[in-house]
């Protein structure tokens, strides 16, 4: 079968992927692709599936005549960040947003920030504006600093800034990448919504915390792509973690623990993993914080972090809290992987019987039997 190049070079482009690297993931002959893409060229059925399967497209995408309102994903993790070549898994969460976005988009829902989410517009990226755009945000989230740590909990801190994200119009969603490529993404397809994609593969309530701050930082710049705070090789991404730092420790929040838990800051392990818990944070983002804050020195902070070995030197306490698998209430599972957001729109669009049970299910995978549940606590 004839697949248009124009439409198949599309695709590549915004999946940054070339013929050697899709034929590699695929299987299918590197020669045949290049015909393809010269327009001179067949491919059977199972290929085009494969095809359209790994890039995260449906098949008639490798068909389209007009060009797609695809998602060039960015990658911040790159020193000049431009579209970067993602696992299946990573594009396959760009995809379920982009399928979200061209349906919410067509049916007209209204689905923009709140006035009060100002694009940030800067030049320098510095620390300062990073470190002051916290403090605004911190107070307009309304979370007090003796409540943080009464809480001594990651996970409360989680469900309180997720509340206050999703209330600004931006949807919160979980996914697994079943890669540790990028921690999050932060998507905006034309007329859909914005987007935050969390990684829950290897990933910890107190990683996802810092994770979403951090990806709430890019969509105040505006700055959509994929990324991994343990990463940084760019202002944008060194702006984007002081600014989640900031947001969740505070320099106060800092001192007032320290003073209240009555702890002296020492470069240990077991201090540091003690430390976290009783903030909220992640062993990395605290101890970060502590050399930021100067309780600590920069050089034992990057000692430490070299010991973990793997990709990106994440903490072992941060990649993950035990068990796995969901728990036994698939209710609050559901709500915690589509967020609160998304169950929104989709009950005021099967409400108003612009899509019923089964175009939800098609849609995003929810099933009609949790449906009513589920958008009755939306």
């Amino acid at each position: 079968m004839k697949i248009p190049a124009a439409a198949i070079n599309n695709v590549l482009s915004a999946r940054g992927l070339g013929a050697a690297t899709l034929a590699s993931r695929t299987g299918v002959s590197r020669a045949a692709l290049q015909r393809v893409l010269r327009d001179e060229g067949e491919l059977d059925d199972e290929d085009i599936q494969a095809i359209a399967e790994e890039l995260a497209v449906p098949v008639q995408a490798l068909f389209a005549r007009e060009t797609l309102p695809l998602f060039p994903a960015v990658d911040f993790r790159s020193a000049n960040p431009g579209v970067g070549e993602f696992a299946k898994g990573t594009l396959q969460a760009i995809g379920f947003v982009e399928r979200l976005s061209t349906t919410f988009g067509a049916l007209g829902l209204d689905v923009g920030l709140d006035p009060s989410v100002k694009e940030f517009k800067t030049s320098t990226y510095s620390l300062k504006e990073a470190v002051d755009l916290a403090a605004e945000w911190r107070k307009n989230w309304g979370i007090s600093d003796d409540e943080q740590l009464d809480w001594q909990d990651a996970n409360k801190l989680y469900v309180s800034l997720r509340s206050y994200v999703e209330g600004l119009g931006v949807l919160v969603l979980h996914r697994q990448f079943k890669t540790d490529e990028a921690a999050g993404i932060y998507i905006h397809v034309d007329d859909g919504p914005h987007t935050i994609v969390i990684n829950t593969t290897g990933s910890s309530k107190a990683r996802k915390l810092f994770t979403l701050a951090h990806e709430f930082g890019h969509v105040l710049l505006r700055a959509e792509g994929a990324s991994n705070p343990s990463v940084l090789k760019n202002r944008i991404e060194k702006f984007c973690n002081r600014f989640a730092a900031c947001l969740l420790a505070p320099k106060r929040l800092i001192k007032k623990a320290l003073t209240r838990f009555g702890y002296t800051p020492i470069a240990d392990d077991d201090w540091i993993r003690l430390f976290a818990k009783k903030i909220g944070l992640s062993q990395e983002a605290t101890y970060l914080r502590l050399v930021e804050t100067d309780y600590l020195d920069r050089s034992s902070y990057e000692r430490w972090k070299a010991k973990f070995n793997n990709t990106n030197h994440v903490p072992t306490g941060d990649q993950g809290d035990g068990g796995g698998g969901g728990s036994a209430n698939p209710i609050r599972d559901k709500q915690t992987q589509y967020g609160s957001a998304l169950l929104g729109l989709l009950a005021r669009a099967r409400s108003s019987g612009a899509l019923d049970e089964i175009d939800i299910y098609r849609l995003c995978g929810l099933k009609p039997k949790y449906q009513d549940q589920l958008f009755g606590a939306a």
